[in-house]
């Protein structure tokens, strides 16, 4: 009973997920303006990231006839791994994103058409829910995060740009959901503190920019 208990309040909670995310994300400007971003230096650039989610169908096996056998759909979150010959960040997990373009509207329309440039997604099979809190990278940009859930069929069409992306793959929110799965690595650089997220992960190695986004959305989703 205890069991059924737990699994009736997590389904509860991902139905509501949409709801959820509306309700302790940021609201997106309409515009290029400069999110305010803790050390930031006057002549950073600007730029954001999409952090898509996805309803995804988990595979339990095949059937006596060979017919794939799908299991409970779960929530996941969309990460790429960056090309290994890349001059910045080369093999690093990341989400699709780059810095803001003279053509763009705006930072949603910036993390939109990086999506489409590097995986293939499609901007039409996006609903955008809000924004993270922005990050400063150590290249120099303030990142602006925009949470954005994607269509289900899109995934099977999603196709990595040889020149930037090696690799597209999934993360359920659940194994973001766990705190344990985050550690905070102290460190300082000239005498400041500039400690990184790393998340426990069976593949990829998820740290820096990328882990602190997601610690972001843990604590959003799961904790308040």
């Amino acid at each position: 009973m205890a069991v059924t208990s737990v699994r009736n309040k997590d389904d509860l909670f991902y139905a509501k997920l949409p709801s959820r995310l509306q309700a302790c994300l940021d609201a997106m400007p309409d515009n290029r303006a400069v999110p305010p971003t803790i050390a930031s230096h006057s002549d950073d650039r600007l730029a954001a990231v999409l952090v898509p989610l996805i309803q995804r169908q988990t595979s339990l096996g095949q059937t006596s006839l060979g017919q794939t056998c799908l299991g409970q759909t779960s929530w996941e979150i969309v990460l790429t791994k960056r090309a290994a010959h890349l001059s910045h960040h080369a093999g690093q997990i990341s989400f699709p994103g780059g810095a803001v373009d003279h053509g763009d509207a705006g930072l949603v329309d910036t993390a939109l058409r990086e999506a489409h440039e590097e995986i293939g997604l499609m901007p039409s099979m996006v609903k955008i829910m809000g924004g993270l809190l922005p990050v400063r990278s150590p290249a120099g940009f303030i990142v602006q995060p925009i949470v954005g859930i994607i269509d289900s069929a899109a995934y099977v069409d999603l196709k990595p740009a040889p020149a930037e992306v090696d690799q597209i793959f999934t993360v359920p929110l659940a194994h973001i959901g766990q705190a344990d799965n985050f550690t905070l690595v102290p460190r300082q650089t000239d005498g400041r503190d500039s400690s990184y997220w790393v998340i426990t992960h069976p593949d990829h190695y998820i740290w820096g920019l990328s882990a602190r986004v997601l610690h972001d959305l843990r604590e959003r989703l799961y904790d308040r």
